[in-house]
């Protein structure tokens, strides 16, 4: 893998584990919106990681779940499948009233958004 490459997946696991701490201090504010695109940032840079490392194309929102299926062939962890759910609905609660957001709920999800960042953390070595 290139110097260039190597970079770009650094910086976006990077950037994927900074939101997740972002998020839980949102969480902890109760500040329930940026919590949750916070949880989806976590999870999207992880993804952008994963393709960047595999040279798997991200160039839309919509990569985010052919890029978890590709990941979801090569590891055949089925739990990828089910978190790729949970990080698509943290990021629809951007769109929700804040009277319908629940903080238990989104808790959990952000944990499992992190459990998805520690599954995917493999695909983004360069492989030998």
């Amino acid at each position: 893998m290139a110097t260039d490459d190597l970079v770009e997946v650094a910086d976006h696991a990077e950037q994927a584990r900074e939101f997740l701490t972002r998020c839980r201090e949102y969480l902890a504010a109760g500040d329930l919106h940026q919590a949750s695109e916070k949880g989806w940032g976590a999870a999207a840079h992880m993804a952008k990681a994963v393709a960047a490392a595999q040279g798997w194309e991200y160039a839309t929102h919509a990569d985010f779940s052919v890029v978890l299926n590709q990941a979801w062939e090569v590891t055949r962890n089925d739990r990828i499948r089910d978190l790729r759910g949970i990080a698509n609905e943290l990021h629809g609660n951007y769109y929700r009233r804040k009277r319908h957001l629940n903080a238990n709920v989104i808790g959990r999800d952000i944990e499992s958004v992190a459990e998805l960042v520690e599954i995917l953390a493999p695909l983004t070595m360069p492989s030998s």
